[in-house]
């Protein structure tokens, strides 16, 4: 008997000590459940327990000393669900959890409820279904609604975008860390990417944008399209566009296969759109009125074909992709915008697809490759790699300025051709020290030859060299407070190749001008060697406190002088000028701080953010007193440097009622000021946005078992101010307001959720003129009522 006692006793102490054993593992990965990437620095609880953990660079966690039983986690990340995960502890446990992103359009990824998330100061996130039900032919446009963006616009299909007022050279678009490289500094040059092969799309402003170098000013457009799909198998999606306005006709086609480490994806999006429709019969450039024949503007019809091919390796310790693309787009100029204003010329030719001269065509050819290696939990290297060749074209009937000049042998309607040829190298440390503090460190190097042709010259053979070095630091104080510094060092050299024009120099002889102002005027870009270098330092904080957030960054800013800036000396069609550039120009320096306060509950958000520029020589291309020699070219405008400031706020509301209703209103004010000694002469600068407010609201239906289900409707509307406070050689827009309406339906094909949306813009068929388009200085009112149907298949 007391054997069997001695048993029971023993078997029971036994049961009880296992019972209470509490020195189990829980490690973990998390991912996001769209596209399997790991998900950095979410917060792990244990439930009922004052147990807390964050996931490291690859998504990792590790939970020790739990005790056999069910455990409860509630994961936390601000861009995803909040989640609560039970797991049933029986011995050392490995789980993989998965979260469901909810991605909220224009809303500020800042905080969820008091905890301060690194890496989220002053950016705004869209992924590709936003980019997809807002596409309207650009990436630019596309965008709009965000805070704080606006675009510049040539027509209906070329774009590029202006934050904060800041534009061309001064926002810095990357794509899978590669800083895009084009022609950008022409207003009627777009961005040459394929919206719709955008994955993700950050808009970043701040201490952030100091690790993009010295175009990022304004800002950053940040793409990363180099996510690997979720499940092992093939996979894909099919889109297509229709537009009323120019008669678009147009799809992406995306394919995708995945074997566990490895992944192939590909894409080809095509577009096609011919000339499009404007509310007028009439224009008025230079004093000529030009007819609108059946309301199209001639020639402004183009077409784009993409394609691009990843593939990628995602090891333990190791993860590679590598991405090549092209994108080529043609367009048509209106005719009327160049040269001399004539009737002839605006004819319709009976094909509103055709494509005649003048027009501009670009290709770019891109390369990149993207390595991540992680040395441990804490820390990892990244190397990008990168070659672009943008080759970029304007074609026109050959006419000659001068008498003597005979059209060239070969391409004889060539007018000019850059041939842009860019190498990157881009080497990141990144270092988690502890739970508080995260130090990224960089180098980075850009490598450029240009070469040219054609038989007029505007910018010179040239070739550049950009080095820079910086290092940026996290200290999270607490969930409540966080800390950003970032400092960069920029060092440029650039070299013009001479150019000298023996046509315009007997031109000019002949029209009795002197033989040293002949020489001086021939000589169109001289032989130049420039170096720069600066310093930049940027301090950011992010405080919290209930529902309150407060973001705050004070910094210098630095740009280096472009070769177009420094060389250009020629007439830009279009524009319909002669532009000059200044060798001697130092490079752009100033200071820049904002704040913003941001509120935060349930079903509201709002959202205000102030911010300054000072600038100690704001480079721009200023109207002189002088007529240019050339023949045909007017004005002579030049590129010139002054004191400027400039300001501004952007306000974000979002209120949803009922579950079922939601409104945002977005608005922006901007002001800005040349300082010049003579304050009789200050004006404005250049393509200044005008002040503007959008407001939209929508209801979704959220019936179950209704043909109403995962529907929605809306209503939108976007109020611009008259731009009166505008700079030399420019005219006064007037203000104007538009409506448009919409409608979004989300249903299952292929076990996969589907997506229509039909959308009209310009319901009224408004005639308004937009500040910042290249036509505003034609005095030509932008598109007509526009309906616009999107469908989006994913399989």
């Amino acid at each position: 008997m007391k054997t069997v006692l001695s048993v029971i006793i023993t078997l029971v102490v036994g049961l009880s000590l296992q019972a209470q054993n509490c020195d189990y593992t829980l490690t973990g990965k998390l991912i996001d459940e769209h596209n399997g990437e790991p998900l950095i620095d979410a917060v792990i609880q244990v439930i009922d327990t004052e147990i807390e953990v964050y996931a490291d660079f690859d998504g990792n966690f590790k939970i020790e000393k739990l005790c056999i039983g069910k455990i409860e986690l509630k994961v936390t990340h601000p861009e995803c669900q909040d989640l609560i995960y039970p797991i049933l502890i029986e011995g050392d446990t490995f789980e993989t959890i998965k979260l469901e992103h909810h991605w909220k359009e224009l809303e500020k990824i800042l905080l969820q409820g008091s905890s301060v998330e690194r890496s989220n100061l002053n950016r705004e996130i869209v992924n590709k279904d936003y980019i997809t039900q807002e596409y309207t032919g650009s990436l630019s446009t596309s965008i709009e609604k965000l805070p704080g963006v606006n675009a510049m616009e040539v027509g209906a299909g070329i774009s590029k975008p202006i934050i904060r007022g800041l534009g061309l050279n001064r926002v810095a678009v990357s794509e899978n860390g590669i800083n895009q490289a084009g022609q950008q500094w022409g207003a009627d040059h777009g961005l040459e990417l394929d919206a719709l092969a955008v994955e993700n799309l950050e808009v970043i402003k701040g201490v952030a944008a100091i690790e993009y170098g010295s175009d990022a000013i304004g800002g950053v457009l940040k793409i990363d399209n180099n996510k690997a799909p979720i499940d092992d198998g093939i996979s894909g999606s099919a889109s297509s566009i229709a537009k009323s306005v120019n008669q678009t006709i147009g799809g992406s086609f995306n394919l995708n296969y995945k074997a566990k480490r490895f992944f192939v994806k590909t894409r080809v999006t095509g577009l096609s759109y011919a000339d499009y429709k404007l509310p007028a019969d009439t224009i008025n450039y230079l004093n000529f009125k030009l007819p609108v024949f059946d309301e199209e503007l001639k020639n402004t019809a183009g077409k784009e074909l993409d394609w691009n091919i990843q593939t990628g390796y995602l090891g333990d310790n190791f993860k590679s992709t590598l991405s090549m693309s092209n994108v080529y787009q043609k367009s048509g100029f209106f005719p009327g915008a160049h040269g001399i204003p004539s009737i002839e010329r605006v004819q319709p030719d009976g094909d509103r697809r055709n494509i005649g001269y003048p027009y501009q065509r670009v290709n770019h050819f891109k390369l990149i490759n993207n390595n991540t290696f992680s040395i441990n939990k804490e820390a990892k290297l990244i190397v990008n790699l990168g070659y672009q060749k943008n080759h970029r074209q304007e074609w026109s009937l050959f006419h000659t300025h001068y008498g003597n000049q005979p059209p060239p042998e070969n391409n004889p309607n060539l007018e000019l051709d850059f041939n842009l040829e860019t190498y990157d190298a881009k080497v990141k440390w990144e270092q988690k020290f502890s739970e508080q503090h995260t130090t990224n460190l960089g180098i980075e190097g850009r490598w450029q030859d240009n070469s040219i042709s054609g038989f007029n010259f505007l910018l010179p053979k040239y070739d550049a060299q950009n080095y820079a070095a910086f290092l940026t630091h996290e200290y999270k104080v607490s969930n409540s407070t966080l800390w950003s510094l970032g400092v960069r060092y920029d060092f440029g050299k650039v070299h013009l190749n001479e150019y000298y024009d023996n046509y315009l120099y007997d031109y000019i002889i002949q029209n009795g001008e002197s033989q040293e102002r002949a020489s001086s005027y021939a000589e169109r870009s001289p032989n130049l060697d420039r170096n720069f270098g600066n310093f930049n330092v940027m301090l950011g904080g992010l405080f919290s406190w209930n529902k309150f957030s407060l973001n705050a960054n004070i910094g210098t800013n630095f740009r280096l002088p472009t070769p177009i800036e420094l060389g250009a000396n020629g007439i830009h069609h279009g524009s319909f000028r002669h532009e000059q550039g200044d060798p001697d120009l130092d490079p752009e320096e100033g200071y820049v701080g904002d704040i913003e306060i941001t509120y935060k509950d349930a079903d509201f958000l709002v959202s205000v953010n102030p911010y300054v520029y000072y600038f100690d020589n704001y480079i721009f291309l200023q109207p002189t007193k002088t007529f240019s020699l050339l023949p045909h070219s007017g004005q002579l405008y030049k590129y010139s440097q002054s004191r400027a400031l400039l300001s501004g706020v952007e306000v974000s509301l979002q209120k949803t009622f009922f579950n079922q209703l939601k409104t945002q209103v977005v608005g922006e004010y901007l002001y800005n000021q040349q300082l010049t000694s003579d304050s009789s002469r200050d004006y404005p600068l250049p393509f200044t946005p005008a002040n503007n407010l959008y407001a939209e609201v929508g209801y979704s239906f959220n019936n179950q078992g209704s043909i109403l289900q995962d529907s929605e409707v809306y209503a939108n509307t976007r109020m611009t101010m008259e731009q009166d406070r505008i700079a030399q050689g420019e005219l006064v827009t007037p203000g104007y307001a538009l409506f448009g309406l919409g409608v979004k339906k989300s249903f299952n094909l292929f076990e996969k959720q589907s997506s229509v949306h039909l959308q009209v813009s310009n319901l009224f068929n408004k005639k308004y003129f937009k500040h910042t388009s290249f036509y505003r200085r034609l005095q030509i009112p932008e598109l007509s009522r526009n309906i616009q149907l999107t469908l989006q298949v994913p399989f």
